[in-house]
């Protein structure tokens, strides 16, 4: 056992790292060939009370690291399990409190893995009847284990069943009714609990006493206890959502007197920020799906309305002299998020507060109103109502600019901001003002000052250019060309610290770009960037890197522009481009994700004429780009490079370059391979797979098993519903239902039935089925390419032979008919429109009743 005391003392604190190095090494290998005794001996070191406090917390840390790292904890024997346990447990009323905090963390530890597996239910009961002890000491050693229990199964987002969840939240109960240091656990431990409480607190009369008991604390006179009290709130108020009329004038009552108090503002305004959000979200989600949304919960927030705008109007005018800029983390930000978010939530109550608010105090003597008045407005800008809004900012926007000249700093910022958020959100009542050519003016002046003035007054302008794109009459092409100088500028500026707003003015570069109609000024830009980019790399640093990232974005959005206005293919401009961004990849001895978006746009722009050039890429440039897996962006890069250039290409071009799907197919299977570089490969797979048609079919195989895999993965996501990964299985799903889309097409070419592919339409279906569901807020455009591809399989396979009832059954299918449902809410569209016409078409040629009409 010495021995082992020593190879810990070594590890933790040797004084060279050789030899900590090589401590550690041994403790490794010990805890693999010898798991038992390695986990036996960390307890016994720690337990032992002769030996130093700081060699026994280091063992307890060791062991606490080996019990969850890969679940160790697993790998041992059930006797020894319940020794260690015992050993633990008696460390819990030890008088050196960092023992007891190391041995109720190694608790929690195993209580995490064991709880959620239904192991070890006796622990929550112990602990809980010892919080009601009458030893304070051994009441806070059980409400500490139970707090860190609660705290290790969030962080492993791991549950555990109601029973054993009332028994916590009991104990947690009692620890809210102890002395300060129990109460303050108790109110961490809570918090922590929360996310497995769902059941539990579905219950009225528990939801009462826990809400009571919180209260209680987010009054009480202990500055300690009321802070952690209003942080706990946050999260409380989102976990008793569904029942905040019960409960919103108790929460307003116990925050009032808090949210002006300089100590407690933020906080308590992020309560009441959270509330509205939440309200804001289930708006969004009720938007989306067409699911229907309770309006309780916002009508509960309107009754303590007026009191809660005053409140955080008020908080808006408190500013500290000393703030670098109007974006400090502070009272007064905190304000203005709030501001946001329930202005958004409660619409019209709010307009006529804010903008009396915003009148009484744009031309007031003391700065810190006139920055209040206008964070007030840019609180709205962005959620009222369009028109009331819309002719208030037309009738203000000339006070807000003469505000970019105010003779205190933290004015102009917000004058600033709010501006920005005016061109983000109404940029027309900038574009057709009267006085729009002077305003345009006045901030491309600006361009040239203050560093943090100029960050605002540039993204005013770029929000102005987005606007150009819905520019049917082409009534701002006036601005083009004076807008590209302006942030060309910019783009010259030395002074910067960074390449940000360099990058910020290509955005404003490229949006001009894409609104040009007349090819030859397109190609103009395109000479002045070939010339940009060859005197580009005489530059360093950030400034070089942003320049060349730049101009290459604005190559390929210029050829992408070309291809949109039917320009012919100019031989000696792909050429020369060509040729411009191989020299790049030259200079650099490598390739880059913005290279190959310019090359994949080249291809695009000159179609067949590429197979001149395609040899040359795809050796020499191409494939560099797809042995890079573990770089993902540059690696993406490639693979949608290839996607565009088999598209660009005749198959008969690309046909040699078939085998390079083999590939592809192990990339998808490559676990080093980044799950989103993955999303991109099924992406290209398709494309090739669609214009190779029958030539692909011997990937079929190969190909369908990636698909099937990713349906299965898609569809344990959704029995999980882990919203932190919605997005990127979003993206999956999209990815996936193309790829099938394309295999569709590919394979029944001149509509013979492919065999093979029919025989998947049921596993697609169950994906579908599962990853359609309204709770999982499918976007319109998920359903409508899930309709075309279940419509596509009735259309090919109707005439297989002997499976003359599958078409009419799917055609027929409350699947099918379900998702129809749902796209008849957006009929509106034309796309939508066309793919219902097609369904109507389906059913008559089946002699069925037309379903949608």
């Amino acid at each position: 056992m010495q021995e082992f005391v020593e190879l810990i003392q070594a590890a933790f604190f040797g004084k060279e790292n050789n030899q900590r190095s090589q401590a550690e090494q041994q403790l490794v290998n010990l805890k693999h060939q010898l798991p038992n005794e390695f986990f036996q001996n960390c307890s016994t070191v720690f337990i032992q009370t002769q030996l130093d406090s700081q060699t026994r917390v280091a063992a307890g840390t060791l062991l606490q690291r080996c019990i969850s790292y890969e679940q160790g904890w697993l790998t041992i024997g059930l006797d020894v399990k319940r020794k260690i346990k015992d050993e633990l447990l008696s460390q819990l009323i030890s008088s050196d409190q960092n023992i007891k905090k190391s041995a109720a963390s190694c608790l929690s530890g195993i209580c995490a893995i064991e709880l959620p597996r239904q192991e070890w239910p006796e622990i929550i009961s112990i602990l809980v009847q010892n919080t009601r002890h009458e030893s304070i000491e051994i009441k806070k050693a059980a409400t500490i284990t139970l707090g860190y229990i609660c705290e290790a199964l969030k962080n492993q987002k791991q549950s555990i069943d109601k029973t054993e969840s009332e028994k916590v939240l009991y104990g947690i109960c009692m620890g809210l009714q102890g002395e300060k240091q129990i109460k303050l656990i108790s109110i961490r431990a809570l918090k922590d609990s929360l996310q497995f409480m769902d059941q539990v607190l579905i219950q009225q009369q528990v939801r009462d006493h826990v809400t009571k008991l919180l209260v209680e604390s987010a009054i009480s006179q202990d500055s300690e206890i009321r802070l952690a009290a209003l942080e706990c709130l946050i999260d409380y108020t989102k976990s008793i959502f569904d029942y905040l009329e019960q409960y919103i004038t108790v929460l307003w009552n116990c925050t009032q007197e808090s949210i002006y108090h300089k100590d407690f503002a933020i906080v308590t305004m992020e309560i009441w920020q959270s509330i509205a959000s939440e309200i804001n979200e289930r708006q969004t989600v009720s938007n989306r799906t067409n699911l229907g949304f309770r309006k309780t919960q916002k009508e509960a927030l309107q009754l303590v309305a007026q009191q809660l705008i005053q409140a955080v109007l008020q908080n808006l005018l408190i500013s500290d002299e000393d703030e670098e800029d109007d974006e400090e983390q502070g009272i007064q930000e905190a304000a203005y998020k709030a501001a946001s978010s329930i202005n958004e939530a409660l619409g019209n109550i709010c307009y006529q507060l804010y903008l009396r608010f915003v009148e009484n105090t744009l031309q007031a003597q003391e700065w810190q109103n006139r920055k209040a008045s206008l964070l007030a407005f840019s609180s709205m800008v962005e959620t009222a109502d369009v028109l009331e809004l819309s002719q208030f900012s037309n009738s203000a926007i000339g006070e807000f600019i003469k505000k970019l000249a105010d003779s205190h700093k933290q004015v102009r910022y917000a004058a600033g901001r709010v501006i920005t958020r005016i061109a983000e959100n109404y940029p027309l009542v900038i574009l057709q003002h009267q006085f729009a050519d002077d305003y345009i003016n006045q901030f491309s002046q600006f361009l040239q000052g203050n560093n943090k003035l100029t960050k605002y007054l540039l993204w005013t302008l770029v929000n102005l250019t987005e606007a150009f794109r819905d520019d049917t009459n082409n009534q701002f092409c006036k601005y083009y060309d004076f807008l590209i100088s302006q942030f060309a500028i910019v783009i010259g500026r030395q002074d910067f610290q960074d390449g940000t707003l360099l990058d910020i003015a290509w955005v404003g570069i490229i949006n001009c770009l894409q609104c040009i109609k007349e090819p030859q000024t397109i190609k103009k830009y395109l000479s002045a960037f070939g010339q940009q980019m060859v005197a580009v790399y005489s530059q360093i640093g950030w400034q070089k890197e942003a320049n060349i990232s730049g101009l290459l974005s604005a190559i390929h959005i210029c050829f992408l522009r070309l291809v949109v206005l039917g320009d012919q293919c100019d031989i000696q401009l792909m050429n020369n481009f060509y040729s411009l961004i191989v020299d790049y990849f030259k200079k650099i001895q490598t390739v880059t994700q913005d290279g190959f978006y310019a090359i994949s746009a080249i291809a695009q722009y000159s179609k067949i004429n590429f197979k001149s050039l395609v040899d040359d890429f795809m050796q020499n440039y191409l494939e560099i780009g797809l042995q890079k897996k573990l770089e993902i962006e540059t690696f993406k890069g490639a693979i949608l490079c290839l996607a565009d250039i088999a598209r660009s290409l005749q198959f008969k071009e690309f046909s040699k370059f078939l085998r390079i799907l083999e590939y592809l197919i192990a990339c998808v299977n490559d676990q080093q391979v980044n799950r989103v570089a993955k999303i991109a490969l099924f992406v290209c797979i398709a494309d090739i797979v669609l214009i190779a048609e029958q030539e692909a079919e011997p990937y079929f195989q190969a190909i369908w098993q990636l698909v099937k895999s990713g349906f299965t993965a898609s569809i344990y996501f959704t029995q999980n519903k882990d919203m932190a990964q919605l997005e990127y299985y979003e993206n999956l799903n999209d990815a996936l239902l193309n790829c099938y889309l394309c295999m569709l097409h590919a394979f029944n070419l001149n509509k013979i039935p492919y065999q093979p592919l029919y025989q998947t339409i049921s596993d697609l279906c169950m994906f579908i089925q599962a990853t359609s569901d309204k709770s999982l807020t499918p976007t319109v455009e998920y359903i409508r390419l899930s309709v075309t591809c279940l419509l596509d399989c009735v259309s090919y396979y109707k005439s297989l032979k002997g499976q003359e009832n599958m078409s009419q059954k799917l055609l027929t299918s409350p699947l099918l008919i379900s998702l129809l449902d749902m796209l008849k809410q957006y009929s509106n569209q034309p796309e939508n429109q066309q793919l219902i016409l097609y369904a109507n078409d389906m059913y008559k040629s089946f002699q069925l009743p037309q379903y949608l009409n």
